[in-house]
Formats: structure tokens, sequence, C-alpha cells
């Protein structure tokens, strides 16, 4: 077992909750208004880091590290289903959180990765670079088969009693009769 460096536990913890707070507070929630994602996002972050932390002080094989992302995977896999921007900041959050968990470098490397994650969300999911479209993208299923595109728009338009600009369907069943669409609005 390696001896705790305290004050290096400190720095970086410092640094990964200043971060987590931009990533986290200012840059997602701020822009998205999801709470839940917010308080995934900095839960899973802390505890990553606090395992990066635990398992660092021992020597560890890269298969444990393996074995902790197929462990979260399991979490993804038994979550409702996000969409790719909540995935994208989760996905940062873990990375974040276990890079600055073990303490494997020294902690100006350790920064400049977890900065690097922040600042690449910062950039790329600024509303400036790409401004978002104001659709909204859902699930539906019907109980009724339609598969003439102009039809189909027509039937679900009068069932949702709104204009809808793009549908896919992703399967049709004969029994019971019925439809899933991707439908966006």
């Amino acid at each position: 077992m390696t001896p705790i460096d305290y004050p290096s536990l400190l720095a970086t913890l410092a640094i990964d909750l200043v971060l987590l707070f931009l990533l986290a507070y200012v840059f997602f929630y701020r822009r998205h208004q999801r709470r839940d994602v917010f308080v995934a996002l900095c839960l899973i972050n802390i505890t990553l880091y606090v395992l990066g932390g635990a398992l660092g002080t021992f020597t560890i094989s890269i298969g444990v590290g393996f074995a902790l992302f197929s462990v979260i995977s399991i979490f993804r896999l038994r979550s409702v289903t996000l969409g790719w921007v909540e995935i994208v900041y989760l996905l940062v959050a873990l990375a974040m959180g276990l890079s600055l968990g073990i303490p494997a470098y020294d902690i100006p490397v350790q920064t400049l990765y977890a900065v690097l994650l922040v600042a690449a969300v910062y950039i790329v999911d600024h509303p400036k670079v790409l401004p978002s479209r104001a659709t909204q993208q859902f699930a539906l299923t019907t109980d009724y088969i339609e598969l003439e595109p102009t039809a189909l728009k027509t039937k679900v338009e009068q069932q949702l009693g709104h204009e809808v600009k793009k549908i896919k369907v992703r399967s049709v069943s004969s029994t019971p009769v019925s439809m899933k669409l991707e439908v966006e609005a």
C-alpha cells in the first residue's frame, strides 16, 4: 500500500471540485436545466475521484481499470436512457474524477488533462458555436400501422394536435397492431 500524500490529495480534490462546478453547473445546468443530470454528474465524479484515490494507494493492474469501467457500463444499461449531450457530460465527469483521483502522475499533468476535458466541453457545447434548434424529439407507440409517409405524417399530426417535422419508423407489429416511431416536432 502506498502512503497517502495529503497535500496532493487536497490539491487535486480542490481542482476537481472547481472544474466540476464549471462543467456541471455553469456549462451543463445553466444551458440544459436538467437537475437530475446535474446531480448525477456531481455525484458520479466525486465517487470516481474517491474510488480512484482508493485504488491509487494500491498497486493495480490495467485489469482493475477495465473492471471499473465495466461496472460503470452496467449503470448505463440499467438507467434511464439519456441523450447524447447528457452522456458526453457524464463521460467527461467520469474521466475527470478518475484522472484526478488516481495519484499516478504529477498534479500539473492531472490538472492539464482535467482542464482539457472541461475546456473541450465549454467550446463544443457552447450555444454560439452551434446554436440549438428548438425541437422536441420523443418516442411514440401507435395502435395502427401506416407505412405511406405522407399519410403517416398526417395521422401523427392529428393524433398529437401539433405539426411534425420528421418521423422515423422503428418497428412494426401485426399482433397487436402497432408501430414504434421516433418523432421530431
